[in-house]
């Protein structure tokens, strides 16, 4: 089962939701893989953190602590993290009742919280990971805060939100396998130009997702999937047809003929004009094939 994901428009939802929380909100993936996030980048205070080896692992172990709370228990979660931020996250749930991801606010101090002691909380913090304490107070002095209440109304609002992104096919779920369903794309369309950004747009989904699909059912790269599928068309062209052979790299979607000519020749280990030449019978009487020892 593959996820197809509808990233403009979840994008387009995330930009909504910022203007009204002005926190961080991101989709992600069962195994906590981010998907998309709006802002973009973290917060100064999240990257402060994470630069460190130590504030990294911290928030790795952190978040996948979240993630297996959420999968056992499912339904809203809200938190506190290492670093003494809020964070929430609500599940994405299938119409047959199968979570298929999660949708996560974060990270915001709470106004209950954010007072002399949490400041106390933020110098210790600095001063563990060895980062510089008025960076770091200055990067927290940032955040968007929120009261417990706000906080709450907004986890209810993204579950809300998670039921839509369902509901409104931002998300769908593929029973024919991603893959399979790119390779046919790119068996009709070879003489456009096919890169791994072009079709993870056209599959809406994201290119490190695309990727995962061809290595686990394939043991190709997306790449190598272009390339094989175009080298397989020139050969049936190569075979059954007397078109130029730079008409059939183009025909393929190779423009340049001595590329293709390389290509080729990695993937069959030997030149177009050698293999028309052995397909048609040619090659083993041609002279200089009759003037060779043999073996």
């Amino acid at each position: 089962m593959d996820m197809i994901w509808s990233q403009p428009r979840m994008m387009n939802l995330l930009k909504s939701f910022y203007a009204i929380t002005s926190a961080r909100t991101g989709f992600f993936e069962l195994e906590g893989k981010e998907i998309l996030a709006y802002p973009v980048p973290r917060s100064d205070y999240c990257a402060l953190i994470r630069s460190t080896k130590k504030g990294d692992n911290a928030c790795v172990k952190c978040d996948r602590t979240a993630y297996q709370y959420a999968a056992k228990h499912g339904g809203m979660n809200i938190y506190r993290c290492h670093a003494g931020l809020t964070e929430g996250m609500v599940p994405i749930v299938s119409s047959g009742d199968e979570r298929i991801g999660y949708l996560m606010i974060g990270q915001f101090k709470q106004s209950e919280s954010s007072g002399k002691k949490q400041l106390d909380e933020v110098y210790r913090k600095a001063d563990a990971l060895r980062i510089s304490p008025r960076g770091l107070k200055a990067a927290y002095s940032r955040l968007p805060v929120m009261s417990t209440e706000q906080a709450q109304a907004s986890i209810h609002i993204l579950h809300a939100l998670a039921a839509y992104v369902w509901l409104d096919n931002c998300i769908r779920v593929q029973n024919e396998p991603l893959s399979k369903q790119v390779e046919k794309y790119i068996a009709v369309h070879l003489h456009q130009p096919l890169t791994l950004s072009v079709l993870a747009k056209k599959f809406g989904v994201c290119k490190t997702t695309l990727c995962k699909a061809f290595k686990r059912d394939c043991d190709l790269t997306v790449n190598e999937a272009i390339r094989r599928s175009r080298i397989e068309r020139a050969k049936q062209l190569l075979q059954t047809g007397k078109q130029p052979i730079s008409e059939i790299a183009e025909n393929v979607g190779i423009n340049d003929y001595n590329y293709f000519t390389r290509v080729f020749k990695a993937e069959t280990s030997v030149a177009p004009s050698v293999f028309r030449r052995l397909c048609e019978g040619e090659y083993l009487t041609s002279p200089r094939a009759a003037s060779r020892p043999t073996p």
